[in-house]
């Protein structure tokens, strides 16, 4: 069963990135989150100066995914390990 995790705080893309870089969350892997709170960052992230520079959304070269199971609640997210192959 998956784990949804609350941060502590309203998502916001400052709120995430804080996450990721205190939970060293790894490159590649992905948060994903609630259609509404996907939005919401979305939206943030068009208004900020720096602007929404294409899909899909990374931060922190952490993929920012919507979850399209509606499963996970607002408020919350879940984290997906990227799968590395064996070398």
């Amino acid at each position: 069963m998956s784990e949804f995790i609350f941060i502590g705080n309203k998502i916001s893309v400052y709120a995430l990135r804080d996450y990721i870089m205190r939970h060293r969350i790894d490159a590649g892997d992905s948060l994903v989150l609630n259609p509404h709170d996907f939005e919401t960052i979305i939206q943030e992230m068009k208004n900020s100066p720096e602007g929404l520079h294409d899909f899909p959304v990374k931060l922190l070269e952490v993929l920012i995914a919507k979850d399209t199971t509606d499963t996970i609640p607002i408020g919350k997210l879940q984290i997906v390990k990227n799968e590395k192959p064996y070398l």
